[in-house]
Order: structure tokens, then C-alpha cells, then sequence
């Protein structure tokens, strides 16, 4: 499909005409597999990712290795993070990289930043997405400071099922301990629990809810 054709599916129900054409004019389309790093932390953002389609991960990452899963971007969505960074001339601290086969319309960062002047969808769909995703991370703190590692991790793939609309998470026991900031070990004792109890079922790098 033409970039026109895929800004008009995936985005006329969000924006005004102008806009759309906006997006057309300044857009580059771009493809990405699993893994693929679209935004890096300490690094100017250069252009906002539109999600057309696919998964994307954000974290936040110290440079040292060290980072915590924050939440997933999906179909028609981009960072509230991100664009609050460009807002700010701030470098980003969050890191984007894709969970799955992902599409997306990268869009310069300044031509973003003068949408807020431009046009009323625009200020209300950065708004609403930066209220959601605020939420999700009020969720994740409070999860860190007052629930047990097991309610998490249940919630975590309850969550990636979720997004991905897939009972299965593939996903290795490393990558999700990383996500949560715990150890492999500790992952992997609670996923043989809650195996036991017949509420997921393991395989090779993936896990099934039952």
C-alpha cells in the first residue's frame, strides 16, 4: 500500500484532512523486525514513530544495562515519553525497540512539534495516549512497591497476551526478568509454580496462559 493509502486506514478517524496530508507530506514509512531499536535513551529523538502496526516496547534504561519494562505501544499510538521529550529539547531516556514485525511513519520531531499549535486532534490524541500511558506506569510503581513478584509477573504476560491478542508470550525467562527487575532464577521458580497450578503451560522460549 501506498503511505497515503495507509495514513487515510489507519489514522482519518483520529485526525482532521489537513493533518492526514500532513503526514503524508513529511511521513517515511519504515519496516522493522523483533528487536530492532527504534528509539535509543540518551540520543536526540530525530522523528515520532506512528504505530501502523506491530508491538513496540518501551523501557527505561540507565546506559549501564541496567532498565524496567514501562509498557507496550501498539496499533495507532506513539510515545507521550517521547513527544514530552521533544517538547522539552530533552534527549530521550526511554528506549523504543519493537516486539514483533513492526510498521511505522516516522515523522521529524519539529514537524511534530508545531502540531500543537496546528491542530485540535493532534493536542487531543497526544492528551489522551499521555493519560494512558501515565496510568499504566502509576499501575507498574504501585505493583513494584506493594504487590507480590508473582501478582506482577501474572500480570505482566497477562498484559503482553493482551496486546499481542495472543495466549502464548514468546519470550525468554532472562528477557522477561530484565522487564521486571528481578532475577532469572526467581522468574523461572514462579513459572514452574504456576505451571503446577495449571495456569500457564512452558515450552522453549514460550509461555502459554491456560
Amino acid at each position: 500500500m501506498k503511505l497515503n493509502d495507509i495514513v487515510t486506514a489507519s489514522f482519518s478517524k483520529l485526525f482532521e484532512e489537513n493533518l492526514l496530508q500532513e503526514i503524508c507530506n513529511n511521513g517515511i514509512l519504515k519496516y522493522a523486525e523483533p528487536d530492532k531499536i527504534i528509539l535509543e535513551i540518551r540520543r536526540d529523538i530525530q522523528f515520532i514513530p506512528l504505530i501502523v502496526s506491530g508491538i513496540v516496547k518501551v523501557m527505561r534504561r540507565d546506559g549501564d544495562g541496567n532498565g524496567i519494562f514501562l509498557h507496550y505501544l501498539s496499533k495507532n499510538q506513539t510515545s507521550a515519553i517521547a513527544i514530552s521529550y521533544v517538547l522539552e529539547g530533552e534527549k530521550s531516556e526511554i528506549r523504543l525497540k519493537a516486539q514483533s514485525n513492526i510498521t511505522y511513519i516516522a515523522v521529524p520531531s519539529k514537524v511534530v512539534n508545531s502540531w500543537f499549535l496546528k491542530y485540535q486532534s493532534w493536542r487531543s490524541f497526544y492528551f489522551k495516549l499521555n493519560q494512558q500511558q501515565t496510568s499504566l506506569l502509576i499501575h507498574n510503581i504501585n505493583d513494584i512497591a506493594f504487590t507480590s513478584l508473582e501478582y506482577r509477573l501474572l500480570k505482566y504476560l497477562e498484559y503482553t497476551s493482551q496486546v499481542s491478542n495472543d495466549s502464548t508470550i514468546y519470550s525468554k525467562h532472562f528477557d522477561i526478568a530484565r522487564d521486571l527487575k528481578v532475577s532469572r532464577e526467581a522468574v523461572s521458580r514462579i513459572l514452574k509454580k504456576l505451571e503446577k497450578e495449571d495456569i500457564v503451560t512452558l515450552g522453549r522460549n514460550k509461555i502459554t496462559l491456560n
